[in-house]
């Protein structure tokens, strides 16, 4: 009979300055591991303390991350893309500036957003401006493209 898996559990707490702090629940309990100022390292925060603290490397399927929704941000408020992953990219950085409407992702640990012209995506926490400058020109635009696609 095999041993059974073990399972750890991860969680990231959310900083005053938008950064965020990883901490893993290890045997004499939670301990942070890492902090960071990118959604994309966050898994790899969790899973190099959780080695550091079990001696031993996790995968997916024993390692679970909690990313709860950051206190700055609202389900279905408007946000601005205020950067991109990949610059050089026209297609990425197209949005750059344009208003959009966000959703929290819990799975993803980023925000859902719809973005007027382009579409939906996955975007972190740290390439969103939560208090933009909105006019009710651009709302229009933005509910017209929204009726527009769901008319299809």
């Amino acid at each position: 009979m095999s041993d059974p898996k073990m399972q750890v559990r991860a969680r990231v707490r959310h900083e005053p300055d938008r950064s965020y702090t990883v901490m893993v629940e290890g045997p004499d309990g939670e301990v942070e591991v890492g902090r960071t100022g990118r959604t994309a390292d966050l898994w790899a925060l969790a899973q190099a303390g959780a080695a550091r603290l079990f001696g031993e490397s996790l995968g997916a399927d024993n390692l679970t991350l909690h990313v709860p929704q950051p206190p700055y941000g609202q389900d279905g408020q408007w946000v601005r893309i205020i950067t991109v992953e990949n610059t050089d990219d026209p297609w990425e950085s197209a949005d750059i500036g344009v208003l959009a409407q966000a959703h929290w992702f819990g799975h993803e640990g980023a925000w859902f957003v719809t973005v007027t012209g382009t579409g939906t995506s996955i975007v972190p926490s740290e390439h969103l401006d939560f208090e933009p400058v909105v006019t009710d020109e651009q709302v229009a635009a933005f509910h017209t493209y929204i009726a527009a696609a769901a008319a299809g």
